[in-house]
């Protein structure tokens, strides 16, 4: 019986504000868990999670992690 392998993580980090950014930006880096300036969240990678990435990638910095 094969292994289940542990789900990729990644650490999203916002580094610039959302200050004067359109309002689907914002929101986005909110869906994402993300409240503050400077602050990173772990979150499993996913289809979902990726397209939030995209969509506002000139505002945050991506590192993959082991779970």
């Amino acid at each position: 019986m094969a292994k289940k392998s542990a789900p990729k993580m990644l650490r999203i980090t916002q580094t610039r504000s959302g200050i004067g950014r359109q309002i689907v930006h914002r929101r986005t880096i909110r869906a994402l868990g993300i409240k503050r300036h400077q602050q990173s969240v772990i979150q499993e990678d996913s289809p979902a999670i990726r397209g939030m990435i995209d969509h506002v990638s000139f505002m945050v910095r991506v590192e993959e992690i082991e779970a």
